[in-house]
């Protein structure tokens, strides 16, 4: 009879379309946490394996060797104290040591994979040690409250700590893995806690621990590197302008020449650049003939002639960003060629002088000369220091708008870097010649718990970057840490349900005609849609009710490298199958709709990139698994939601398997090229690494300004008194310089360095 029933609600679900047998999927196995090291080693002994590969005379050894090694690296995992996995640890350390000297490239990455693995565990196995050896060698405590304190200490290093490490590294699933991370996390919190509460009296061994389990399980989630030539529109800019600059009584005319250079220096802990651009500028000494009468050498001179003088001073100028977690750093330094005009008039009355001395070889062009080499020095020396004072002036001016700005939107400080809701932790910044790199720990504001990437960045990521933007990211905390932010916010909070429609699209239409979403769909309007999904006779029209569950789904990457979310209070409305929804009758319950409940489902997914299409990248898309759990059930609702009727366990087991094999048909095809990320486009996306890491390119799609090569810019020098070399200026636009008294040269203000 039992054979019966089964045989018939199995017909009557495969008569709709929902077809593939009755398999349970399995849950999602976790990846072990030395996968990395696993991989390694397995790649090794399939590329001995391949067809025509040279033979390894030593492979007998280096085998031992990885089967000593993974041996203990299970003993490690499986260890349920701490004395089990020390010894486990330093085993592995030792054969991590003998590796060191070994040229043979795949055992030098095997070593890598080895070292990331190692430093956080023995980091946090030394936290815990002192911690305890602090305790235990305090002085004996007579009060009561101490003693119960430190045992406390004790207790949760030798117990809950031990306990949640065991977990985590013993975990076969995703859903193990994840609880174990749960219950580290609250012994974070626990932490961090007590360590704000003493950090000022600055008991070390706490603080030493929380960094340690950090280290280990809330690592930074992103690692972002953009080359030089995505960034230089960013950061290239004119640093001069043409104009008019008065400065202590001195109008000089700046005229920018063309760029000179531009780019990234070799900093760690910020991005440093520079920007060089030349300008020409030129200075009328008004009172020139004031400043010889002055001169005790000048004075004869003065009485001869009137002297009128102009500078001329073909600069080259380079500013000095620095951005850094704090704030922004600018400096300016430039380089000068500087020469003069010097003219001169006779003056009335002193023409037996000027006579006299032309005799004796003083003519007015000899005098002039040497009124030109006396001041010309002076111009010289005196020209550098009055624009390198008056390019600080104006850059520390633009520096703490800047920093102002900065600090108020962007930088709150405590090297973290905010964009509305999101904060990035851990916020570090370095910059080579070749690339800007910028990593961290995304958290969102407001949400209470936060945990980052609990596995390190695969050294063959870590150690490549391509051209344009390459982003690698930890997946599972970053999705999980974003469903968490979007639950707080008001527009999810008012979903209540959506209703998902599918329809019947010709081949190579866009994905999202086959989509429509509506949503806080009553039931009733969802029986219409359930109607008119059936009389269209296709099994690509469907019409699905999702209830929004009350806490965001958690995410996660399983051995497999498929993307796993976790779903609790899952609640799943379904058209029944059958015509008119009357085969319900067979399950013994007629119904139009089916109600699939689960305290928690875990689906799959698995994702590659389709190049078929030329000029196009499409996301297709997989769920590999839809388990909905041994406690899901199914309720058999007509017409009103709240009079449903649960089936028996063995009917839900059969409708929930069935569901499962449909929705493991279903594609999920994303057009990448349809996401809008001003100025970029998506280049390539690799598939999922079992750490949960996955590396996304993109490259700019608009074409950058043309940029001048940097080269050496020599003046063009003067000839002779009165020769105007100055180029034709551009008056009444805005000025950046000041010209110092008798020593006028342009100088800019800090040009937007970051835009």
């Amino acid at each position: 009879m039992q054979g019966l029933k089964r045989l018939v609600v199995v017909s009557l679900l495969g008569g709709i379309g929902w077809s593939g047998g009755t398999a349970v999927a399995q849950l999602a196995p976790a990846a072990p946490t030395y996968v990395g090291a696993e991989r390694t080693i397995e790649s090794i002994r399939q590329a001995w394996a391949r067809p025509g590969a040279r033979p390894e005379p030593n492979a007998d050894g280096w085998n031992s060797l990885f089967n000593t090694l993974l041996n203990e690296l299970r003993a490690y995992s499986q260890a349920t104290d701490e004395a089990g996995r020390l010894t486990a640890l330093g085993s592995v350390y030792e054969i991590e040591k003998a590796l060191e000297g070994v040229s043979w490239s795949p055992a030098a990455n095997l070593r890598l994979e080895l070292r990331e693995w190692l430093r956080p565990r023995v980091r946090l196995a030394w936290a815990a040690r002192r911690l305890t050896e602090t305790v235990e060698s305090l002085p004996e405590a007579r009060d009561a409250a101490a003693k119960s304190n430190r045992t406390r200490w004790v207790d949760f290093v030798q117990h809950d700590l031990s306990a949640a490490l065991h977990e985590y590294d013993a975990a076969r699933t995703v859903q193990q893995r994840r609880a174990s991370l749960r219950r580290l996390e609250e012994a974070l919190g626990a932490l961090h806690q007590h360590t704000q509460a003493t950090q000022g009296r600055g008991w070390q061994p706490a603080i030493e621990l929380e960094a340690a389990m950090n280290d280990l399980f809330n690592r930074p989630n992103l690692d972002i590197a953009a080359d030089v030539a995505t960034v230089a529109p960013v950061f290239e800019a004119n640093l001069v302008q043409t104009g008019p600059v008065t400065r202590k009584g001195y109008t000089s005319m700046v005229t920018a020449g063309p760029m000179t250079g531009f780019g990234l220096l070799p900093v760690d802990g910020g991005i440093s650049f520079y920007n060089s651009q030349s300008m020409v500028s030129v200075t009328p000494i008004h009172d020139f003939q004031q400043q010889i009468a002055q001169d005790p050498q000048g004075q004869k001179a003065a009485q001869l002639y009137y002297f009128g003088a102009t500078t001329y001073d073909w600069s080259n100028l380079t500013v000095t960003a620095t951005i850094t977690p704090e704030g922004l750093n600018l400096y300016p330094s430039s380089t000068h060629n500087i020469d003069a005009a010097i003219t001169s008039a006779p003056t009335d009355g002193a023409g037996l002088k000027r006579g006299i001395a032309a005799l004796i070889g003083m003519g007015q062009n000899k005098i002039t000369e040497k009124v030109k080499e006396g001041a010309l020095p002076k111009f010289q020396q005196q020209i550098p220091e009055e624009a390198q004072e008056e390019a600080l002036e104006r850059i520390s001016v633009e520096q703490a708008q800047r920093n102002a700005d900065l600090r108020a939107k962007y930088l709150p400080g405590n090297d973290t870097a905010a964009v509305r809701d999101v904060l990035i932790r851990q916020l570090t910044l370095a910059s080579r010649p070749e690339a800007v790199f910028v990593s961290g720990r995304l958290e969102w504001r407001g949400l209470p718990e936060h945990l980052g990437a609990d596995a390190p960045q695969p050294p063959r990521l870590a150690s490549t970057i391509e051209s344009g933007v390459t982003a690698d990211l930890h997946l599972g905390s970053l999705l999980t840490t974003a469903a968490g932010g979007l639950w707080q916010k008001d527009q999810i909070k008012s979903v209540q349900n959506l209703v998902i429609e599918t329809k019947a699209v010709p081949p190579g239409a866009p994905p999202k005609d086959a989509v429509q979403v509506h949503k806080n769909v009553s039931f009733a309007d969802y029986l219409k849609a359930v109607e008119a999904a059936r009389k269209a006779n296709d099994p690509r029209v469907q019409a699905l009710r999702i209830i929004r569950p009350q806490s965001p789904p958690e995410f996660s990457t399983d051995a497999r490298g498929y993307l796993v979310a976790l779903v609790r209070d899952f609640q799943l409305d379904v058209p029944a199958p059958g015509e008119n929804g009357g085969g319900g009758g067979l399950l013994g319950v007629p119904a139009k709709v089916l109600r699939i409940k689960s305290p928690l489902v875990e689906v799959a997914l698995s994702y590659q990139l389709d190049p078929s299409t030329p000029g196009a990248l499409r996301l297709k898309g997989k769920i590999q698994e839809f388990n909905a759990g041994t406690q899901s059930e199914v309720i058999a609702i007509n017409d009103d939601e709240n009079q449903g009727k649960p089936l028996t366990r063995f009917q839900s087991a059969i409708v929930a398997s069935a569901l499962g094999t449909k929705i493991r048909t279903q594609q999920i095809n994303l057009d990448l090229d349809t996401l809008k990320i001003p100025g970029f486009k998506i280049q390539s996306v690799s598939p999922l690494d079992p750490t949960g890491w996955a590396r996304i390119n993109l490259v700019r799609v608009a074409t950058p300004p043309t940029t001048q090569p940097a080269r050496d810019v020599k003046p063009e020098p003067v000839k002779g008194p009165g020769t105007n070399p100055s180029p034709n200026p551009e008056p009444g636009t805005e000025p950046i310089s000041g010209s110092p008294a008798t020593a006028p040269a342009g100088t800019p203000v800090a040009a937007a360095p970051v835009r």
